[in-house]
């Protein structure tokens, strides 16, 4: 039996990983899943892969302002996992093969789980 530690989580390039992924399904590899974390500034998109009783882990630190390419096109189930990534975190994925323009959920709030990025302005030193 597997145990957690036997699927570790690899931190990749986001160019490194479509080549990944196009490998993986080549392979016979199938897409398990894509999730994503916010941080400030940037969000982390883990997308997971297996193959009989054997997983892998990619993971891209994404900033909020960038934008990575669907995998969609690979593995058609993508589609349903970028749109909530897209509409839950505000991931910019392009290139869908389909786009629920963020009607995928129904909420009031656009992207409700982004982390806003944090201005502290630095006081003057005059006043030291």
């Amino acid at each position: 039996m597997n145990n957690y530690n036997d699927f570790p989580i690899i931190e990749v390039s986001k160019q490194e990983l479509y080549d990944i992924m196009q490998k993986k399904y080549e392979d016979g590899w199938r897409l398990s899943q894509i999730c994503s974390v916010a941080f400030e500034g940037y969000n982390e998109v883990t997308y997971s892969v297996n193959l009989d009783y054997t997983m892998e882990n990619y993971k891209i630190k994404l900033p909020v302002d960038e934008e990575v390419k669907s995998f969609s096109d690979i593995f058609p189930a993508a589609a349903l996992y970028e749109n909530e990534i897209k509409e839950l975190w505000g991931v910019q994925v392009v290139g869908m093969a389909m786009d629920y323009q963020n009607k995928f959920y129904r909420i009031k709030e656009d992207a409700p789980f982004k982390k806003q990025i944090t201005v502290i302005k630095k006081e003057d030193d005059k006043n030291e």
